[in-house]
């Protein structure tokens, strides 16, 4: 059967052994300092995801396998879902138990870019500062997908317009981008952004015997698949 790109978690993600692991936000800036001493600062690009995974020594054949899927994946224009493999749930959730049976949303966008409502949890569900959240959205170009990270702590304390309870507004990084919309669905069990590799990133490692060690890769976020 033929890959299908975007490669979702279970076709490329959940087969790797992920020994160290990368998360950044960058946020491309430009800093001018004007005669009085005073100090501007522009945001001259969206600010994007960007990360490096090392995988844990495997069988040699093994290897082949992912530096094969690595190679597919070099191709112009092929992404593929990442997540924090080391982060499956929000901290006060690990394990993503609580929401079995919940559908999580945006319950609303308010007008703070920065900020989020969310709807569909279970009643005192909480959010921690550090957690991660995606979803899709369309600013009326095509579906994007978003990944965020939670500033402030939140619980869902009162009952939602969707099934479930929501929570207050809360901050989040980076800020909302225009399309995000209520009733979108929400991302709080392993949640995922899109993928692309670095041009000249992938490391093959070196192999042992029938052991091979150091293959490595780093990654930038892609907002469209």
């Amino acid at each position: 059967m033929a890959l299908v790109y975007p490669l979702a978690l279970s076709g490329f993600m959940d087969l790797l052994r992920v020994q160290e692991v990368r998360l950044d936000l960058d946020r491309p800036l430009q800093m001018n300092s004007l005669h009085g001493g005073e100090l501007l600062t522009a945001e001259v690009a969206p600010p994007y995801w960007r990360g490096s995974i090392a995988l844990a020594p495997m069988a040699s054949r093994a290897a082949d396998e992912v530096l094969t899927l690595l190679a597919a994946l070099s191709v112009p224009g092929r992404a593929f879902e990442v997540c924090h493999p080391h982060r499956i749930g929000p901290a006060g959730d690990p394990l993503g138990a609580a929401l079995s049976g919940f559908a999580p949303v945006i319950e609303a966008v308010p007008s703070n870019a920065f900020s989020l409502r969310l709807g569909g949890l279970p009643q005192g569900y909480a959010l921690s500062p550090g957690d991660m959240i995606s979803f899709d959205y369309d600013p009326g170009t095509g579906t994007r997908r978003a990944l965020h990270r939670v500033v402030e702590d939140r619980a869902a304390t009162t009952l939602s317009a969707f099934s479930g309870y929501r929570t207050g507004e809360f901050e989040v990084v980076p800020y909302v981008r225009p399309g995000a919309a209520a009733g979108a669905a929400v991302r709080l069990v392993r949640p995922a952004c899109l993928g692309v590799l670095v041009p000249g990133s992938v490391s093959s490692g070196s192999t042992r015997g029938s052991v091979t060690s150091g293959v490595a890769f780093s990654w930038r976020q892609k907002l469209r698949a």
